[in-house]
């Protein structure tokens, strides 16, 4: 599988978000946070996780999640693991 460059990234947390999560995207930036803007709960968290290592093929721990309050965390945390994507940011 091809490394995820940033941009790929971005527009799979968007479909996964939209698609998976049924969350309206269009009001979602990367300075939204997960819980208090978008909406997210645990069980949104619980099937983002699976969507992002089916799509993505990156496994983000419940810590890791957790961790992120924006979107834009979320999409770093994502990016962290991806180590070849690293140096693009």
């Amino acid at each position: 599988m091809k490394t995820p460059t940033p941009e790929a990234v971005s527009a799979a947390l968007t479909e996964i978000l939209r698609d998976d999560m049924n969350v309206d995207i269009r009001r979602v930036t990367r300075d939204s946070r997960l819980v208090d803007d978008v909406g997210l709960d645990s069980v949104a968290f619980a099937v983002g996780m699976v969507a992002i290592e089916d799509k993505l093929g990156v496994a983000l721990s419940e810590e890791d999640l957790l961790s992120c309050e924006t979107v834009g965390d979320l999409e770093a945390a994502i990016l962290a693991k991806v180590p070849a994507a690293q140096s693009k940011s």
